[in-house]
This record gives C-alpha cells, structure tokens and sequence, in this order.
C-alpha cells in the first residue's frame, strides 16, 4: 500500500500551476516536481528575441508573478524543475526523474517507459489513470510532445508513487 501523504506531486502546466500555487500547502509545493512543457526563456527569457518569443505563447508567461517566478528558480535550484523544450527530449526527462529520490521508497525514481513495445504488448489500459490509449502516449513521447493525458499516464506508469498533477483542485 503506497502511503499516500508521502507521494510527490509532479505538476505539468506552468500555467495552470501560477494561477493556483498560492492554495498549495506548502509541504506539497517544496516536495513538488515541476515538469514543464514549456522553455525556461518563456519565463526567464535573457535577450529580445526570447522576450518576443515568449510574448508570442497563448499563455502570457511574463505575466506571471515574481513570487511564482522565485519559486521555479528555487526549485531549479534543487533539480525539481524540467523544462521539456526546446529539446523536446524524453531521454533527458527520464534522467531528470531518475536522478530524484522516491520519498516513498527512499530511492531514485525508475526511468520513464519509453519502450514502444512495452506500451503496445505490456500496458493494460485498464490499468490506465489518465489515458487508455497506448499509441497516443507513444506517438507523445516519440514526438517529443506534450499532451497532458499521455504525460500523466506516462510518469504514472513509469512511477506509481509520483502524482502527476494538473489542476490541484483535481488531485
């Protein structure tokens, strides 16, 4: 049985997550994962030509408050932040997770699955939490996408104890 007050949130919308992260308990969001489809210059952007990148995003990212932008610094700082672009590599996500510790199990997260054929032959949709559909999460991770749904499932699969999080009023 997974001792669900120690499991880790890992929240995938940037967006959603500054709109919302003031009504987090604290302890979730210093444990929290941030693992963000989105470039690091969208909100840290360091020369014109990243600032007019970022401006032309549907989210308005250097809207985002200081306290929320000090918050993604300081959790940058302590390796809980991924930033899925530009390399749009889930190679490097897996070494990301990999190199966190479980505070469930007390050691280092397992890579992501990204075997094609594990999803097509081994997944079991109905084991499914959040997307069913195995080519579309490796049609994701191939693609180097991010679909929230395919995400989700992805680390839920790959780690059981990890919370994958949208919408904390969801989770």
């Amino acid at each position: 049985m997974v001792d669900q007050d120690n499991r880790r949130y890992a929240f995938l919308s940037a967006t959603f997550l500054s709109k919302q992260y003031k009504s987090i308990p604290d302890e979730t969001l210093d444990n929290a994962i941030f693992f963000f489809g989105a470039k690091r210059s969208w909100l840290f952007p360091t020369n014109r030509e990243e600032m007019l990148e970022a401006r032309s995003q549907p989210s308005k990212y250097l809207e985002f408050d200081d306290d929320f932008k000090s918050l993604v610094l300081q959790k940058k700082e302590r390796g809980l932040v991924f930033w899925l672009l530009p390399d749009k590599s889930y190679s490097n996500a897996s070494k990301f997770i990999e190199a966190i510790t479980d505070p469930v199990s007390k050691e280092n997260y397992r890579p992501l699955i990204l075997d094609e054929d594990w999803w097509l032959t081994r997944f079991n949709s109905k084991d499914a939490k959040f997307c069913k559909d195995a080519r579309s999460i490796t049609g994701n991770f191939k693609q180097g996408d991010f679909d929230y749904d395919p995400v989700m499932e992805l680390l839920y699969q790959s780690n059981p104890t990890l919370v994958p999080t949208l919408y904390w009023a969801e989770s």
